[in-house]
């Protein structure tokens, strides 16, 4: 049995590493806790940093915890400028650049998504990635309902994919009414505040960062083909229909008791082409159904994306001047086939003391973008009509032309 003690702090957690007992000090930080002689004790308490102290078969033990106050004294951006964590009345919560070091984030939609409490990250499925912003929920009918975007102090109106996220400093949201008094009615949905690198220390630092990989579906839910297909248009006839319901049944494989002079209901002609009639088949599909035909519309709309992300930066502090530069090739490929984004993004942050008092600066930003299309100019799919095309129908005109719809292109 030790007894140990740590002075004046009390309700400090006291853990044996790698078991479940633990115990807390009391009021004069003093506990006693049943260990080993080679144990290792974890102390820890909210507003200190944690130790890790070996018995060594001591039976009294000193421990002092130092206070953590580096969340305190991180800057913030506010309406005004900067200021700390200690001294800001507001509801601000940031996202710094080191806590995203093993996330490689490919927007700032992906900084933000799920470090920012409050705010609703939203999702898109298209090759360029990014989402919809929503501070404190949905607060208007009518209006729009997306943050102010602030880059390096300036209000942004440009596109979020522009904003290469290896250029991010650290991100601040302001949630509360503070982020009115500089921004007016433009923030009432709040203000999400981007800082951008700038050069440190005194030799020049190139850094590269390249990531690639695929995105395929999660879950691949393929709509039904060849007879599958047609059993569920029977189904789909049947419902709500007044005639007898065997009347959609394939006449090769009718239900017991039903005749094929029932089936007919009077209509002559070959039963098969008169059950795809009935089925709503057009010509193409029933020479297709009746040639073993079927389009696999599922594989040629979906595919395994490719995406790759490159950045070269060059930043660094020569006397009074500090500068960053960078230079971002990014191309994805979208789940969906034709959809692709490519996009090249560049940046210069210079930064003179040309006085005591006078800081002149210099931020430049550029984007070239290509989205949507392919090299070879053709459209994403339209991947939302997966579930009405038919396996039955054609990719090409007799001529090799590609045919608009599938099934019918009269009336085109």
């Amino acid at each position: 049995l030790h007894c140990l003690s740590v002075a004046a702090i009390p309700g400090v957690s006291v853990k044996v590493k790698n078991a479940t007992s633990g115990v807390s000090s009391g009021g004069e930080g003093e506990f006693t806790i049943s260990a080993s002689p080679q144990a290792t004790l974890i102390f820890s308490a909210v507003g200190y940093a944690s130790q890790e102290i070996q018995v060594n078969r001591r039976t009294t033990l000193n421990v002092t915890l130092a206070e953590e106050s580096q969340d305190l004294t991180d800057v913030v951006v506010i309406g005004y400028g900067t200021t700390t964590k200690r001294d800001a009345t507001g509801a601000i919560s940031s996202v710094k650049a080191t806590q995203l070091e093993n996330e490689n984030p490919q927007s700032l939609s992906d900084v933000l998504r799920g470090n920012v409490p409050g705010l609703s990250v939203g999702l898109s499925s298209s090759a360029k990635g990014g989402g919809d912003f929503l501070v404190r929920g949905k607060s208007t009918l009518s209006a729009g309902s997306s943050p102010l975007i602030v880059l390096d102090g300036v209000i942004y109106n440009g596109q979020l994919a522009d904003i290469n996220p290896n250029d991010i400093e650290s991100v601040d949201v302001l949630k509360d009414a503070s982020s009115l008094a500089v921004y007016g009615a433009k923030a009432a949905t709040g203000v999400i505040a981007v800082t951008t690198k700038k050069g440190r220390g005194d030799m020049p630092t190139i850094t590269i960062n390249t990531n690639a990989g695929f995105a395929e579906l999660a879950k691949n839910m393929r709509p039904y083909q060849g007879e599958d297909f047609l059993a569920w248009r029977g189904d789909v006839m049947r419902s709500g229909a007044v005639t007898p319901e065997y009347l959609y049944n394939d006449p090769r494989n009718l239900p017991t008791g039903v005749t094929i002079t029932q089936w007919l209901n009077g209509q002559t002609g070959d039963p098969v082409d008169l059950w795809l009639n009935r089925l709503g088949l057009v010509a193409n599909e029933k020479a297709n159904y009746l040639a073993g035909k079927t389009e696999n519309w599922y594989d040629d709309i979906f595919r395994k994306g490719f995406r790759q992300d490159h950045t070269l930066s060059l930043s660094g502090r020569k006397q009074e001047v500090n500068y960053y530069m960078s230079l971002n090739y990014q191309k994805n490929q979208n789940l969906i086939e034709g959809g692709e984004y490519t996009s090249i993004r560049g940046r210069v942050n210079l930064e003179a003391e040309a006085a005591k008092f006078l800081t002149l600066g210099l931020n430049l930003q550029f984007a070239d973008r290509d989205e949507a299309r392919t090299g070879d100019g053709s459209l994403e799919a339209d991947w939302n009509q997966l579930t009405n095309l038919s396996p039955y129908g054609d990719r090409y005109l007799p001529n090799g032309e590609l045919r608009r719809i599938p099934t019918d292109d009269s009336g085109l």
